[in-house]
């Protein structure tokens, strides 16, 4: 195996202190990367935490390893290479100082009412729950428990719209619940958090951060699997446990990052009749294939059908619009 990239990383407990490689190999195209404990006798790969022939699948398990490495208190000798300051001397801002703090608290009865408020705020404007408030907004909300509008402003994630949209809801919430802490937040919570606290902290957002990259990238590669395979999106609904609205949105990201997806395309139009195949083509000729909803009207006019059905003429123009983008780029 020829190494493309190695880095030494220590850990000093107590009187022990430990060392290891992290590295980067490339053997007749197979990549590979992994942990290696230095000292020991056997030489042998402690921990492969990656083989094969995706450098994107590569770089997520490398980024989740060292974050897991780094979580557990090892530290590297080279750190950031083209970085002047290495993380142990840089300062962290303000918010990653508070959403520390208050991760570190438990104020789950209170983020339970949260979430409650957040769930029927999400229904009634029709968006995403995480749009209104993320979980670790609600998480700072529930432990520094702002009582007016100016409180409310100092905890990240609430800016000036946010305030007067949410703001007067959020402090009726709140406003009679005990407090055992003041205002301003940055006049103690910096005192309060200390630096090992913080950098375990920290290192455990970036597990959870390249973690979720790395499950991204390997739901990918199945997905990518599956379709040349040729599976039906049934069997990858099965199969992946993904609801099937979300695997055609994910099919439809693959063809904009330029894989072949057309075989599933075209099994899942097979049923598609050439008078409706003819109309869906003809709309996005006319109105553009950027905006699924007028599309929907022109195709199958204004009745209001069930939501099943709704869905199904959804699915149909999502798979349609990416046949008619890949024979147009063809015919460039």
């Amino acid at each position: 195996m020829q190494v493309v990239f190695l880095n030494q990383f220590e850990r000093v407990t107590g009187q022990t202190e430990e060392r290891a490689h992290v590295f980067i190999g490339e053997l007749q195209g197979i990549w590979s990367a992994g942990w290696r404990l230095i000292g020991h006798e056997s030489s042998s790969v402690e921990q492969l935490w990656y083989e094969g022939m995706s450098w994107e699948e590569l770089l997520a398990a490398f980024r989740h390893g060292v974050a897991v490495k780094m979580k557990e208190g090892f530290r590297p000798l080279l750190d950031g290479m083209l970085e002047e300051t290495p993380f142990w001397e840089k300062r962290a801002p303000l918010i990653q100082v508070l959403q520390c703090y208050a991760d570190s608290c438990d104020a789950e009865e209170i983020v339970s009412a949260l979430r409650t408020w957040r769930r029927a705020k999400a229904q009634e404007e029709k968006k995403s729950a995480y749009i209104v408030a993320t979980n670790r907004e609600l998480q700072m909300l529930a432990v520094f428990l702002p009582q007016n509008l100016e409180e409310l402003e100092q905890i990240p994630g609430f800016g000036k719209v946010k305030v007067e949209r949410y703001g007067n809801e959020i402090i009726a919430l709140l406003k009679e619940l005990p407090r055992n802490h003041v205002y301003p937040l940055d006049s103690w919570v910096p005192g309060a958090v200390g630096e090992d606290q913080l950098s375990s902290w920290l290192f455990q957002v970036k597990e959870e951060k390249y973690g979720k990259a790395l499950s991204v990238v390997k739901e990918k590669r199945s997905l990518l699997q599956g379709i040349r395979d040729g599976r039906t999106l049934e069997e990858l609904e099965r199969e992946l446990s993904c609801p099937r609205r979300k695997l055609v949105e994910r099919i439809e990201r693959l063809d904009e990052e330029g894989y072949d997806v057309l075989p599933i395309v075209e099994k899942e139009l097979v049923g598609l009749d050439a008078e409706e195949a003819s109309q869906i083509e003809t709309a996005i000729g006319q109105l553009g294939d950027r905006y699924l909803k007028p599309l929907l009207r022109k195709v199958y006019g204004e009745t209001v059908t069930n939501e099943e059905e709704t869905e199904k003429q959804y699915e149909k123009l999502r798979m349609a619009r990416i046949r008619y983008r890949r024979t147009n780029r063809a015919a460039m």
